[in-house]
This record gives C-alpha cells, sequence and structure tokens, in this order.
C-alpha cells in the first residue's frame, strides 16, 4: 500500500518526521503506541525496506508519524532525507513490533521510560498515548543526548510538561554539557545520577511499574544494569533496539560458509563473524523476508540446523526458541566456519 507525504517536519539537524495520510476509504492502519512502519523505497533500481518507529499518537493523531534519523552511510536514511517531499508516496508494510502499550483508562500505572538519542521516538508515541488514554498513570521520560541541540522532540516534550505537569514528568542527560540546570544532568547515566532522579520525583522500584528502554547498545546496557542493581529483573524490561552493537567474535578473519534453506532453494554464500546473515544474504541479492532488522518484528525468523551462531542481546525471541536453534537472522553472526539455516 502507498501513502501520501502530507508534510515533513525538521525536527534536529540529522531528524525529520514524516507526516502521512493514513490510508484510504478502503483501508485505514491500525498501530500500537511504540509499534513501528516499514517503508520501502527504490534506490538504484533496488527496493530497500526500513522500520521506523511511529511518533504519533494513534488514539488522537489523524495522521501517521515516523521520525527519520539520517545515519552516516545510511542508504535509506540519507535517501529520505535527501530526496523525500511533500505529495510524494511512500511503500509500506502493516504496521508490527512488540515494543508497544496498551494504555487502559482505569489503570493506574507507573511508566518509567529510558530513552537515548533518536530512541525516544516510540517513547514520544508511548508517553503521549498514556497521558490521554490513561489518566491515571504517569510517565517519567529520562532522556539521553549529546548536545542541546539534538534533543528530538524537545519543545513538544516541553509542551507535554505544562500540558499535562502532574502525571508527565521528563529528566535530560547531556554528555556534551558540564554543568546542572534544573533537568539537565551534564555526562552520562549512572547509577548515582539515576537513582538521583528516582529520589527527585518520589518513585521506588517496584516491579509493577512499566519498564522501557530504547537508544544506542551502550545506553541500554547501562539502564539495565542500574534497573538489576536496583531488583529489577531483566524479564520486567521491554527492550527496544535500533541499531545492533559491532559484535566482536573469537578469530576476527573468521569467514564462514553459510548455507541458507528458503521456499525450496539453497543458497550458498561466506559470511564475516562481523556481519549479520541477513546483511550479507542481501549483498548477495538473495530474497528473504525482513522487516525491522533489529530482532524486534520476527519477520526474519529461521532455525540453525548445523554450526554454531549467536545473536546480539536485546531480540523478542524466549529462550526456549532459541536452545531449540531458532535464530533472527538481521542479529545472526556466524561463530563456526559452517553454518546451515533453514527459513
Amino acid at each position: 500500500m502507498k501513502l501520501l507525504v502530507k508534510d515533513i517536519i525538521k525536527e534536529t539537524e540529522d531528524a525529520m518526521t514524516i507526516c502521512l495520510k493514513n490510508g484510504n476509504l478502503f483501508k485505514k492502519f491500525k498501530y500500537k503506541p511504540g509499534q513501528f512502519l516499514t517503508i520501502k523505497v527504490p534506490i538504484d533500481g533496488v527496493v530497500q525496506k526500513r522500520a521506523y518507529s511511529f511518533s504519533s499518537n494513534p488514539y488522537t493523531d489523524k495522521d501517521l508519524k515516523i521520525t527519520v534519523k539520517r545515519v552516516e552511510k545510511g542508504l535509506v536514511s540519507n535517501y529520505v532525507h535527501d530526496h523525500l517531499k511533500v505529495g510524494d508516496k511512500l511503500e509500506v508494510d502493516d504496521p508490527a513490533g512488540s515494543f508497544y502499550v496498551e494504555p487502559k483508562k482505569n489503570n493506574k500505572k507507573q511508566y518509567m521510560l529510558f530513552a537515548g538519542g533518536s530512541g525516544v521516538t516510540p517513547m514520544f508515541s508511548i508517553a503521549k498515548s498514556v497521558l490521554t488514554e490513561a489518566p491515571n498513570s504517569s510517565v517519567l521520560l529520562i532522556y539521553a543526548n549529546q548536545t542541546m541541540e539534538s534533543i528530538i522532540f524537545h519543545e513538544e516534550i516541553k509542551t507535554l510538561s505544562e500540558t499535562y505537569p502532574d502525571t508527565f514528568k521528563v529528566e535530560h542527560i547531556i554528555s556534551g554539557n558540564k554543568t546542572y540546570k534544573a533537568n539537565y544532568h551534564p555526562g552520562l547515566a549512572t547509577k548515582t545520577l539515576i537513582d538521583r532522579v528516582m529520589i527527585k520525583h518520589d518513585i521506588v522500584y517496584e516491579d509493577d511499574h512499566v519498564y522501557m528502554v530504547c537508544g544506542p547498545f551502550g545506553y541500554m546496557e547501562k539502564i539495565k544494569e542500574v534497573l538489576g542493581d536496583n531488583g529489577i529483573t531483566r524479564e520486567k524490561i521491554k527492550i527496544e533496539v535500533f541499531k545492533s552493537p559491532v559484535v566482536k567474535v573469537t578469530g576476527k578473519n573468521l569467514l564462514a560458509d553459510v548455507t541458507l534453506k528458503h521456499n525450496r532453494e539453497e543458497y550458498n554464500f561466506k559470511v564475516r563473524g562481523d556481519k549479520s546473515i541477513l546483511n550479507q544474504a542481501m549483498s548477495e541479492n538473495i530474497v528473504i523476508p525482513y522487516s525491522c532488522r533489529s530482532g524486534m518484528c520476527s519477520t526474519c525468523k529461521g532455525t540453525c540446523v548445523e554450526g554454531e551462531v549467536q545473536m546480539t542481546e536485546g531480540h523478542i525471541l524466549p529462550e526456549n526458541e532459541v536452545e531449540s536453534g531458532g535464530i533472527l537472522t538481521c542479529v545472526t553472526y556466524p561463530v563456526s566456519e559452517k553454518v546451515v539455516i533453514e527459513i
């Protein structure tokens, strides 16, 4: 399905929001706050797919909004920033993703949203949705950036604070700042800083809070560590991975022979130990299912039937599936010299 680009909003120097008309008379997209939309962009004769989180409120916003941050050497993000214009049409897949909330009117929950950089995109949708649909609940957004200028939705977040002073609080962590001012903390996220924020807002670490984390890998690892030190187990934390970390494997020069079986076809190609199965398959023009490319939607799920692989943390597969050989090719890397995968 193709959606009309109604508006393009420049959020920061390297981030912009695309406003899309929601479907037509025959089909309107329904999505949950926190989910993503996969867009299809033809570049040099090849259709490239990328998933971008909704930044709109599905309960109150008429249009669909996705926010795209320009990534260095990012094929699609740079194309979108440089060429997309109002009036264009984007081909899209249905909304998807397991990183979401379903706010209920009578619920009274404390939402703890930890965002870093463009990881604020799904959090912004979640925060707005909770505030409008679950008025008895409260939201604390802890948002980390490198500079003040890189804060996406800065003014909109301020407006939320003013509109919902009792139920929405935000604390910024700015690594490039040297001094503390109001709710802008200098430096990086630390246990001391997070604990101080919790005390400031009279919040204690409890299992029944909603803990959600999205941002750079290092930031997410630190937040998980802080929460774990305060008794919050991994199962209680929802994670969204925008970009997988660089994987270091034993033997940096590993070049694995990978056999990929899909739709009664068999493909044989070589994959470096620091490149995901999906990325190499795409480089070889091998067509296999994929969508989010971050381990959060299971579109690219397969089974490793021979050899050894490793997946990055933050994927959505349950442990029992992983133990049975289940993998997500977008976040899976070869470890042994021979690997066989069935999709």
